[in-house]
């Protein structure tokens, strides 16, 4: 993103926040260069796609799901938000290369587990131990050992 006053493309994301209707994204931006401040917004190309939950039920797919799932997963980051942004865009970009018409909800969650694991391991197991459903402290510490290695 280039800013507005002098053209310099390092721009540092500042705040990002959904629309009400998830169907955008609002961030504010500050030029690393001259320090100033712009807002721009982001809206995600419609895409035909189902995901098939985990009881069989049917959805369109909503990439606003997938953002709340990231920002809980590396909410104590403190390049949270450049992360989030970086994440999605390549979460995205692995979604929409399948060129599915429906896509489990599982290979989504394990889309987003291998994006997180290659940029952050504390975040990673926060993720996986929602969707990888740890019911025993052993669970997670396995899945923790796994990371290791």
């Amino acid at each position: 993103m280039k800013c507005q006053k002098c053209n310099c493309t390092n721009t540092k994301v500042t705040d990002t926040r959904p629309s009400s209707d998830g169907e955008s994204i609002r961030r504010r931006r500050k030029c690393v260069r001259c320090g100033h401040r712009f807002s721009t917004v982001e809206v995600y190309g419609k895409m035909e796609l189902i995901v098939i939950k985990r009881n069989g039920s049917e959805e369109n797919f909503d990439p606003e799901k997938i953002m709340q799932g990231l920002q809980r997963a590396v909410r104590e980051d403190e390049n949270h938000e450049q992360k989030i942004e970086m994440l999605m865009q390549e979460i995205l970009q692995l979604v929409l290369e399948q060129r599915l018409k429906k896509i489990s909800s599982r290979n989504i969650a394990l889309i987003v587990m291998e994006k997180l694991k290659q940029a952050d391991a504390i975040a990673y197991l926060r993720f996986a131990s929602v969707h990888k459903n740890f019911h025993e402290a052993h669970e997670f510490e396995q899945e923790f050992k796994n990371l290791e290695k």
